[in-house]
């Protein structure tokens, strides 16, 4: 249900004044940040006998047939097609449809690979940067994504390509990554278009143009991606440079197809920020319509947020969790991701923090999360429930050993369940690098604020780090760069 929104409460204003942190969880970078929150379910097919098998196990009319989908890829399989290889291989790792069965997943995966599949590289890669087998082998990652590169692979030459920009995984290298990169757009591949020119919008690494980043966004959307033009239109509409060309980019991604230009439009409208006032706020029903007609699962959260701050309505904390129950117990995973989140932290006004039920609503809803995010809530569950330098210790050895569950996004979520616990991580961290000498005790005094703040300068954006080392985004970062 859509509730009507009659007006916008002091709540709601506060709420909207964070939305420049608030809208990187919920909009959706098109950058891949979140290397270990998952990959897609789509599975390129070529052959005859795994496409049909593809429509028959994702088929939405109710005349699909999974059984008799993965029938074909066994029949297929036995007559030595890759294409099932690949296919069966990546199902029984994600478990998307089929029981998972990852030891078997692995197999026809590297049984593809070796047999020189390109996609097959490229997807065994990814399964081993992730850990979402059970196994996390960067290295070998590595090696696969370089194999399916040396093929023009361009999905290989884009994932590489990222990682080395950024240094999650790897060692920096910001030439031969942009060069990956700019490989894989000349092979006209459109993640890699929105994804290089999202880097040019809000990356410093490459100078931040955007006239580089919106051709970039344009060239996707002349092959059928929208996802880059949403961005771009994110970008302005956030930022308020034009609400009403912010609006008009945001409405021709959604017609090609972009879901989350869709969302983006319908959370901007609530929070004001399409024409300000009771003009933005009118237009939230139509864009959540559309979202949700698309299969946007945030506007369960949207829903939700409109209770907490009291968007056109009393403002009510036990109806927000259970506008987030409803939709996690019909599946939607977006809601039960934010559902454990907020039961984690609290929101300081009408739900309390208990990581007690948050821990309960992680063990109901599991079966919605891949294993790297379960892993992941799971750690920033420990760390909530963390009091002394000894428990983040024990937090940050945790840390330390699980680094396929390593993103900005992840780290994001470890400094808002425990601030002191990030603290703690980084002061360990700079201490081991020479950078920092004072005690590992997770309280930002003054010498650990100064070596956070020299980490700061030297790795990200110095504009935010002027503003305040202190945030889920500044922090965030430093935790997976250092």
């Amino acid at each position: 249900m859509i509730y009507a929104r009659t007006s916008t409460s002091g709540h709601a204003k506060t709420a909207a004044r964070r939305l420049p942190f608030l809208h990187k969880s919920l909009c959706i970078s098109a950058i891949a940040l979140c290397v270990g929150a998952g990959f897609s379910p789509a599975v390129q097919a070529e052959s005859a006998q795994v496409e049909r098998a593809e429509s028959l196990i994702w088929d939405k009319t109710g005349s699909g047939d999974p059984a008799a989908g993965r029938s074909i890829l066994e029949e297929a399989l036995r007559a030595g097609d890759l294409d099932a290889s690949r296919v069966l291989g990546t199902h029984l790792i994600y478990g998307w449809v089929f029981e998972k069965d990852a030891a078997r997943g692995l197999e026809l995966l590297e049984a593809a690979a070796e047999a020189g599949d390109a996609l097959a590289k490229t997807k065994l890669g990814e399964v081993l940067l992730t850990g979402a087998a059970g196994v996390y082998e960067p290295a070998k990652a590595r090696r696969y994504f370089e194999a399916a590169g040396a093929q023009d692979e361009p999905e290989a030459l884009r994932l590489l390509g990222e990682q080395l920009i950024f240094g999650t995984h790897y060692n920096k290298d910001l030439p031969a990554g942009l060069a990956l990169m700019e490989r894989a757009v000349a092979l006209r591949n459109s993640k890699a278009m929105v994804s290089l020119g999202s880097l040019y919008l809000q990356d410093d690494a490459l100078g931040r143009d955007r006239g580089k980043a919106l051709e970039l966004f344009e060239a996707a959307a002349t092959l059928g991606d929208g996802n880059g033009l949403a961005t771009y239109g994110a970008d302005m509409m956030w930022r308020e440079i034009d609400a009403k060309a912010a609006e008009t980019m945001l409405r021709r991604a959604g017609e090609l197809g972009s879901a989350k230009a869709y969302a983006t439009l319908a959370q901007g409208a609530m929070y004001g920020y399409l024409g300000g006032g009771a003009a933005s706020r009118a237009k939230y029903e139509g864009y959540a319509g559309k979202a949700l007609d698309a299969e946007a699962d945030e506007i369960a959260i949207f829903e939700a947020e409109r209770m907490l701050w009291g968007i056109g309505a009393r403002a009510s904390g036990p109806k927000a969790l259970a506008i987030l129950k409803q939709a996690a117990d019909q599946g939607n995973k977006a809601a039960a991701k934010y559902l454990i989140a907020l039961l984690r932290n609290g929101n300081n006004l009408n739900v309390r923090r208990s990581p007690s039920q948050a821990q309960a609503a992680l063990e109901k809803y599991a079966p919605l999360l891949n294993a790297t995010e379960r892993a992941q809530y799971a750690l920033t569950l420990d760390a909530a429930k963390a009091r002394t330098p000894s428990a983040y210790a024990d937090v940050y050895r945790a840390f330390e050993e699980q680094a396929g569950l390593h993103t900005e996004a992840f780290g994001r979520e470890v400094y808002k369940a425990n601030p002191n616990v990030a603290v703690y991580i980084l002061q360990a961290k700079l201490k081991a690098q020479g950078r920092y000498g004072g005690a590992l005790d997770g309280y930002a005094t003054r010498k650990a604020l100064a070596a956070i703040y020299d980490a700061c300068s030297t790795t990200l954006n110095l504009d935010l780090c002027n503003d305040s080392v202190m945030r889920a985004d500044v922090i965030g970062a430093l935790l997976v760069r250092q």
